[in-house]
């Protein structure tokens, strides 16, 4: 295993009878963000602070670094601060009465950092967030992105090959989110770190990520690239949680999806076994105001402005269809229209 790595096998964690990780494995490869993407109560967390040594997991292995720091079956658990990681939580974890160097400092002086050596480190993790020169600000007097960037700075300060992320971003607001995804996952491939990021927002893991662990109820529901996750989800709960808005239930037969209504929609792949339904993302939808080869008749039940698009809500018989598109006045509410949608644009997932 390469330097910085991160391997969890057979992963097992409960909370008293009912399992939170239901045994899972991956890797988080040397140098890469790795993030851990689900709804609240997926495990996501859980796992991360087993990683971490803060969960104590009925089964499995970890190892980082390629030391082993948990294995149930050799009744080995390293504590934290012997795991050569670093964390940053959710809530930032702040000191209100330390001013932001003394804050940086703490974690230092509790691993028993000389003093030579402590100033250097901070004053450098400090710059490397842009904090320098607010070294002798007090914490009550931080706005929420520079308790941020604290929180980031005591976690590299003390040069860890791997940091553990619980959603850092959730409390700031949209704009502020924004920039520090930039500036994360600049800072990440300036140090080279290895990066586990738990998140449930869907966008912020397909900006930040190198790969994705999609979870569901404890397990990993899919793994891949953001692309992959994102172009080609395997089941409808993966392909509903990155924001597929049309997953239409249907037959698979000779490279068409069979919908109700007798209607016909290529497809690019083979049917997945079992149960299985087409979907396509409402960009992906082509309007007409009159009949065109190949598209299909329906009524336009809404029309909603959003900014630089419209949304539209389609009626096409038993089907309820999602598009979006440039403003037309000929798509009011109301008006009748045609839809296509291309076949590389359709995929099957398993229902």
């Amino acid at each position: 295993m390469s330097a910085g790595a991160v391997s969890v096998q057979a992963l097992l964690v409960a909370h008293g009878t009912v399992p939170a990780v239901r045994g899972i494995s991956f890797e988080a490869r040397a140098g890469e963000v790795l993030t851990l993407l689900g709804p609240s109560g997926c495990g996501k967390t859980t796992t991360l602070r087993a990683v971490a040594g803060l969960e104590a997991p009925r089964e499995g292995r970890i190892a980082i670094d390629g030391r082993t720091v948990f294995d149930a079956a050799r009744r080995t658990n390293l504590p934290p601060e012997r795991r050569g990681l670093a964390m940053v939580f959710q809530s930032y974890a702040i000191w209100p009465h330390m001013t932001v160097f003394e804050n940086v400092a703490f974690g230092l002086r509790a691993r028993g950092v000389a003093d030579g050596d402590l100033a250097g480190a901070v004053r450098r993790s400090l710059d490397l967030v842009g904090l320098g020169a607010l070294a002798e600000r007090p914490a009550t007097r931080l706005s929420g992105g520079q308790q941020q960037r604290v929180a980031l700075a005591r976690s590299i300060a003390g040069d860890p090959r791997v940091i553990l992320l619980d959603e850092p971003l959730s409390n700031l607001d949209a704009q502020l989110r924004l920039a520090m995804r930039a500036e994360f996952k600049a800072l990440q491939r300036r140090l080279g770190l290895t990066a586990i990021y738990v998140t449930h927002d869907q966008e912020e893991a397909l900006v930040l990520s190198d790969r994705v662990l999609v979870m569901r109820d404890g397990a990993i529901e899919q793994a891949g690239t953001p692309a992959e996750i994102h172009d080609t989800p395997r089941s409808r709960f993966v392909a509903e949680f990155v924001g597929v808005r049309n997953i239409l239930p249907c037959e698979v037969a000779e490279a068409a999806a069979l919908l109700p209504g007798g209607l016909r929609l290529p497809v690019r792949e083979a049917a997945p076994d079992g149960p299985a339904a087409v979907c396509f993302r409402p960009i992906s939808v082509q309007l007409f105001p009159h009949a065109a080869p190949g598209a299909h008749p329906a009524t336009v039940v809404a029309a909603t402005y959003l900014g630089d698009f419209m949304q539209y809500e389609l009626r096409c018989g038993e089907l309820a269809i999602c598009a979006r598109g440039l403003p037309r006045p000929d798509f009011a509410e109301g008006a009748p229209v045609f839809w296509s949608v291309p076949a590389d644009a359709c995929f099957l997932v398993a229902t």
